[in-house]
């Protein structure tokens, strides 16, 4: 685990921050959708030059398919990309004597665009198995080539926002707590997903944010609220909001041609859609009559395609 401070310095209260967690790509499979990977880096980049914008990406693991031939239960020629084969004799041939190392150049190329604001990454079980198994580190590869922190399996993110007040330049400071794990748990049939986002949030009350993958399985739960009374000040009740979410799947579940593990396992369609955290660090609310400043925060959901 990981215990990082992501500090953004915000002009004023209209300043809104965006986290994107992208994870289970699984470059170098035939069925990932790499339209919608590029689409998504390309909208990343376009808010980011939006004014008093502040954008930011969480890596969620599976970044590649990382499964060689070596690994002889679940490798299949017939799933490999066709970037892979595309090519003459002599660069197809290349590419084969080194998928895993090919996959992670091809995942850098898509990520690259956008990596200024990755916060890091961590990894999944491909990425796992590969190191288990293989001993070789395709998570920690694909992060040197990124640039970016290492997070390994599950990192606590603090987003410190601060601004300047303007009254003698003192500082104003916000803060919202993310947890981020690839997977909490297995389960195909409906209420898994919800049920495994509450045991998240049960488990890391600390959070504001949960966020998790693994199922391919996209889901976002309702917010849970949470009412309190602050430790000092004001004698008020306020309430804040918990969220947790799957960022959802960027694999095609059915494709005309050859199948794939995912048809071959009778795995439903999925929705081709994904989650981003919108966060207003200063906002301001009336509570019984008294102006409480808190986070405002929202999960947006949008389709990828």
């Amino acid at each position: 685990m990981q215990i990082i401070d992501e500090v953004i310095e915000c002009e004023g209260r209209s300043d809104r921050v965006e986290i994107y967690p992208m994870g289970d790509f699984h470059i170098g499979k035939r069925n990932c959708c790499e339209t919608a990977i590029k689409k998504q880096a390309a909208e990343i980049l376009r808010r980011s030059e939006l004014p008093n914008r502040h954008v930011r990406v969480i890596l969620g693991g599976d970044q590649t398919n990382a499964i060689t031939p070596a690994d002889l239960r679940r490798f299949d020629f017939a799933e490999l990309a066709d970037w892979f084969i595309d090519s003459d004799a002599d660069e197809t041939r290349e590419r084969l004597s080194d998928i895993v190392g090919q996959e992670i150049k091809h995942a850098a190329e898509l990520l690259k665009p956008i990596a200024p604001f990755i916060i890091g990454a961590i990894y999944g079980n491909h990425e796992g198995q590969m190191r288990k198994q293989h001993h070789t580190n395709t998570h920690k590869a694909l992060c040197e080539q990124l640039g970016i922190k290492d997070l390994t399996n599950e990192a606590c993110i603090r987003i410190v926002c601060r601004r300047r007040t303007g009254k003698g330049k003192q500082t104003s400071g916000s803060t919202i707590n993310i947890y981020i794990r690839h997977g909490y748990g297995s389960g195909r049939t409906p209420g898994a997903e919800p049920n495994k986002l509450q045991r998240m949030l049960d488990e890391w009350e600390w959070a504001d944010i949960c966020f998790s993958g693994h199922t391919h399985t996209y889901c976002v739960l309702p917010p849970k609220p949470v009412l309190y009374v602050p430790r000092m000040g004001r004698r008020i009740l306020a309430q804040r909001y918990r969220f947790a979410a799957n960022w959802g799947c960027w694999l095609y579940s059915h494709m005309v041609g050859a199948g794939s593990y995912e048809s071959d396992a009778c795995y439903p369609a999925k929705p081709m859609m994904t989650v981003k955290a919108v966060i207003w660090p200063f906002w301001r609310a009336t509570i019984n009559g008294s102006a409480v400043e808190a986070p405002k925060i929202e999960l947006r959901e949008y389709p990828i395609l």
